[in-house]
């Protein structure tokens, strides 16, 4: 007879191999994708923000987007990562009886910000797009 216990060396650690980067890119993807919800929560609550003070004061359009940018008037902080950056789009839009105020900010993943092909010499850029808009009625 042979014995079990002596055959069945390593096994563990070959199983934890096979396991273990299942586990880390669910970990990572799920850290990713909390990321993006608190970003857009964020991002949307700025502009609700923004287009509140609008609603109050329609010609402060640079107290506007400076609520956008750094969620307070006193505040010097971005509230987002790059949302200061040229590549954000902020559209004002105040017309007859409503404010319109809408973002369009390109998330970053933070842990692969491109995938890269295997069968090209090309990569995928895993940015996109958050939009986000808010429309109210004018108080004056």
């Amino acid at each position: 007879m042979f014995n079990l216990k002596k055959n069945q060396q390593g096994l563990a650690a070959i199983e934890m191999t096979l396991v273990i980067p299942i586990l880390l890119l669910l970990f990572f993807a799920t850290a990713e994708f909390s990321r993006l919800l608190y970003q857009y929560n964020a991002l949307t609550k700025v502009t609700r923000d923004a287009s509140r003070y609008l609603a109050s004061f329609p010609t402060q359009t640079a107290n506007a987007e400076k609520l956008l940018k750094f969620g307070d008037l006193t505040s010097e902080t971005e509230i987002l990562p790059n949302l200061a950056a040229e590549a954000t789009d902020f559209d004002i839009d105040i017309a007859g009886e409503f404010t319109t105020v809408t973002v369009i900010y390109y998330w970053q993943p933070i842990f692969w910000s491109r995938l890269p092909s295997f069968v090209s010499d090309t990569s995928f850029d895993l940015s996109f797009p958050l939009v986000t808009s808010y429309t109210m009625r004018r108080l004056q």
